[in-house]
Protein backbone atom coordinates (compact mmCIF):
# COMPACT_ATOMS: atom_id res chain seq x y z
CA UNK A 1 0.00 0.00 0.00
CA UNK A 2 2.71 2.58 0.95
CA UNK A 3 4.16 1.57 -2.93
CA UNK A 4 1.62 2.81 -4.33
CA UNK A 5 0.83 6.16 -2.15
CA UNK A 6 4.65 6.89 -3.15
CA UNK A 7 4.04 6.27 -6.79
CA UNK A 8 0.77 8.46 -6.82
CA UNK A 9 2.33 11.34 -4.76
CA UNK A 10 5.39 11.24 -7.22
CA UNK A 11 2.76 11.27 -10.36
CA UNK A 12 1.16 14.42 -8.98
CA UNK A 13 4.40 16.02 -8.18
CA UNK A 14 5.73 15.38 -11.48
CA UNK A 15 2.43 16.16 -13.38
CA UNK A 16 2.11 19.52 -11.52
CA UNK A 17 5.78 19.91 -11.85
CA UNK A 18 4.81 19.70 -15.84
CA UNK A 19 1.99 21.95 -15.40
CA UNK A 20 3.97 24.92 -13.95
CA UNK A 21 6.97 24.32 -16.57
CA UNK A 22 4.34 24.72 -19.42
CA UNK A 23 2.82 27.63 -18.13
CA UNK A 24 6.51 29.45 -17.74
CA UNK A 25 7.30 28.01 -21.30
CA UNK A 26 7.56 31.97 -21.70
CA UNK A 27 10.88 32.97 -20.02
CA UNK A 28 12.39 31.49 -22.70
CA UNK A 29 12.10 34.15 -24.56
CA UNK A 30 14.73 34.62 -26.97
CA UNK A 31 12.75 36.40 -29.71
CA UNK A 32 9.09 38.66 -29.48
CA UNK A 33 7.00 40.21 -32.03
CA UNK A 34 3.74 42.17 -30.87
CA UNK A 35 1.25 44.73 -31.59
CA UNK A 36 1.34 46.96 -28.71
CA UNK A 37 -1.05 49.56 -26.90
CA UNK A 38 0.68 52.01 -24.48
CA UNK A 39 -1.20 54.11 -22.55
CA UNK A 40 0.30 56.94 -20.34
CA UNK A 41 -1.47 58.55 -17.14
CA UNK A 42 0.07 61.59 -16.06
CA UNK A 43 -1.33 63.49 -13.01
CA UNK A 44 -4.71 63.29 -11.67
CA UNK A 45 -7.37 64.48 -13.47
CA UNK A 46 -5.34 64.50 -16.80
CA UNK A 47 -6.56 62.81 -20.22
CA UNK A 48 -4.32 59.58 -20.49
CA UNK A 49 -2.14 59.66 -23.74
CA UNK A 50 -2.56 56.45 -25.63
CA UNK A 51 0.44 55.29 -28.21
CA UNK A 52 0.04 52.17 -31.22
CA UNK A 53 2.35 49.93 -32.37
CA UNK A 54 4.68 47.23 -33.07
CA UNK A 55 7.43 45.54 -30.61
CA UNK A 56 10.54 43.62 -32.36
CA UNK A 57 12.65 42.24 -29.55
CA UNK A 58 16.08 39.64 -29.76
CA UNK A 59 19.74 39.72 -29.12
CA UNK A 60 19.61 42.53 -26.85
CA UNK A 61 18.40 45.10 -29.19
CA UNK A 62 15.40 46.11 -29.40
CA UNK A 63 12.93 48.28 -31.89
CA UNK A 64 9.66 49.85 -30.13
CA UNK A 65 7.75 51.06 -33.82
CA UNK A 66 5.37 53.46 -32.98
CA UNK A 67 3.03 54.35 -36.17
CA UNK A 68 -0.11 56.19 -33.80
CA UNK A 69 -1.24 58.81 -33.23
CA UNK A 70 2.37 60.51 -34.24
CA UNK A 71 4.88 58.30 -36.15
CA UNK A 72 8.11 57.33 -33.77
CA UNK A 73 11.11 54.81 -33.47
CA UNK A 74 13.18 54.25 -30.79
CA UNK A 75 15.73 51.71 -31.03
CA UNK A 76 17.79 50.18 -27.98
CA UNK A 77 20.76 48.15 -27.85
CA UNK A 78 22.62 47.38 -24.99
CA UNK A 79 23.42 50.89 -23.50
CA UNK A 80 22.39 52.80 -26.86
CA UNK A 81 19.61 54.57 -27.45
CA UNK A 82 17.85 56.18 -30.93
CA UNK A 83 14.59 58.02 -30.86
CA UNK A 84 13.87 58.81 -34.44
CA UNK A 85 10.87 61.05 -35.17
CA UNK A 86 9.81 62.16 -38.80
CA UNK A 87 7.55 64.43 -38.38
CA UNK A 88 10.47 66.70 -36.47
CA UNK A 89 12.88 65.37 -38.87
CA UNK A 90 15.54 64.59 -35.42
CA UNK A 91 17.20 61.88 -34.27
CA UNK A 92 17.78 61.94 -30.24
CA UNK A 93 20.76 60.09 -29.50
CA UNK A 94 21.48 59.07 -25.80
CA UNK A 95 23.10 56.42 -23.97
CA UNK A 96 21.52 54.11 -20.95
CA UNK A 97 22.25 53.84 -17.57
CA UNK A 98 21.64 49.94 -17.54
CA UNK A 99 20.77 47.69 -20.50
CA UNK A 100 17.52 46.08 -19.93
CA UNK A 101 15.22 45.28 -22.35
CA UNK A 102 11.47 43.85 -22.22
CA UNK A 103 12.84 40.15 -22.98
CA UNK A 104 14.92 40.23 -19.71
CA UNK A 105 12.35 41.83 -18.02
CA UNK A 106 10.15 38.72 -18.92
CA UNK A 107 12.89 36.85 -17.75
CA UNK A 108 13.63 37.92 -14.18
CA UNK A 109 10.46 38.30 -12.57
CA UNK A 110 8.93 36.78 -9.95
CA UNK A 111 5.55 34.85 -9.60
CA UNK A 112 3.50 37.91 -7.24
CA UNK A 113 0.26 35.89 -8.25
CA UNK A 114 -1.47 33.27 -10.28
CA UNK A 115 -1.01 34.72 -13.67
CA UNK A 116 1.15 38.05 -12.43
CA UNK A 117 5.03 38.63 -11.76
CA UNK A 118 6.78 41.36 -10.83
CA UNK A 119 10.69 42.60 -11.49
CA UNK A 120 12.28 45.03 -9.74
CA UNK A 121 15.17 47.05 -12.22
CA UNK A 122 17.01 50.32 -10.63
CA UNK A 123 14.34 52.24 -9.15
CA UNK A 124 11.44 51.02 -11.38
CA UNK A 125 9.15 48.09 -10.23
CA UNK A 126 7.72 46.15 -13.16
CA UNK A 127 4.38 44.42 -13.06
CA UNK A 128 3.79 41.49 -15.82
CA UNK A 129 0.82 39.97 -16.31
CA UNK A 130 1.04 36.47 -18.71
CA UNK A 131 -2.05 35.61 -20.16
CA UNK A 132 -2.36 32.19 -22.30
CA UNK A 133 1.05 31.53 -21.53
CA UNK A 134 2.05 34.79 -23.73
CA UNK A 135 2.93 38.54 -22.04
CA UNK A 136 -0.27 40.28 -21.98
CA UNK A 137 0.54 43.26 -19.82
CA UNK A 138 3.62 45.21 -18.59
CA UNK A 139 2.93 48.09 -16.27
CA UNK A 140 5.60 50.40 -14.02
CA UNK A 141 5.11 54.11 -12.77
CA UNK A 142 8.32 56.18 -14.08
CA UNK A 143 11.02 58.30 -12.68
CA UNK A 144 8.26 61.26 -13.24
CA UNK A 145 5.04 59.44 -11.72
CA UNK A 146 3.28 58.88 -14.98
CA UNK A 147 1.46 55.28 -14.93
CA UNK A 148 2.64 53.50 -18.15
CA UNK A 149 0.38 50.45 -18.96
CA UNK A 150 1.54 48.34 -21.70
CA UNK A 151 -0.65 45.74 -23.16
CA UNK A 152 1.08 43.13 -26.11
CA UNK A 153 -1.76 41.45 -29.16
CA UNK A 154 -1.02 39.28 -31.76
CA UNK A 155 2.40 37.98 -29.51
CA UNK A 156 4.51 35.68 -31.38
CA UNK A 157 8.00 34.29 -29.41
CA UNK A 158 11.41 32.78 -30.55
CA UNK A 159 10.44 33.38 -34.29
CA UNK A 160 13.02 34.76 -36.73
CA UNK A 161 13.35 38.21 -36.91
CA UNK A 162 15.64 39.47 -39.50
CA UNK A 163 18.47 41.90 -38.33
CA UNK A 164 17.51 44.32 -40.56
CA UNK A 165 14.48 45.57 -38.46
CA UNK A 166 17.47 46.66 -36.08
CA UNK A 167 19.51 48.84 -38.23
CA UNK A 168 18.99 52.19 -37.58
CA UNK A 169 19.15 54.40 -40.66
CA UNK A 170 17.43 57.49 -40.90
CA UNK A 171 16.85 59.80 -43.71
CA UNK A 172 20.26 62.20 -44.35
CA UNK A 173 18.42 64.86 -43.88
CA UNK A 174 17.69 64.97 -40.39
CA UNK A 175 19.22 66.83 -37.28
CA UNK A 176 20.83 65.20 -34.89
CA UNK A 177 20.32 65.98 -31.29
CA UNK A 178 23.27 65.39 -28.72
CA UNK A 179 23.81 62.56 -26.91
CA UNK A 180 22.80 62.52 -23.13
CA UNK A 181 22.39 60.25 -20.68
CA UNK A 182 18.96 58.99 -20.30
CA UNK A 183 17.86 58.89 -16.90
CA UNK A 184 14.94 56.41 -15.86
CA UNK A 185 14.63 52.95 -16.56
CA UNK A 186 11.42 53.58 -18.54
CA UNK A 187 13.19 54.78 -21.50
CA UNK A 188 14.11 51.35 -22.13
CA UNK A 189 10.73 50.54 -22.69
CA UNK A 190 9.91 53.34 -25.36
CA UNK A 191 8.21 55.91 -23.43
CA UNK A 192 9.94 59.34 -24.06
Amino acid sequence: MKHILVIVALFFSTLSFGQNVQQEAWRNVKSIKADFTQEIKGEKGAIPVVYKGKLYAANNKVKWLYTSPLAKEVYLEKTQAYIYEPQLQQVTIGSLEESVDFIQILKRVQKIGKDSYKTQVGDITYYVIIKDSMPYELKYTDSIDNVVTIRFENVKMNTAIDNSVFIFQPPDDVEYIDGFAMRGVSFKLGVV
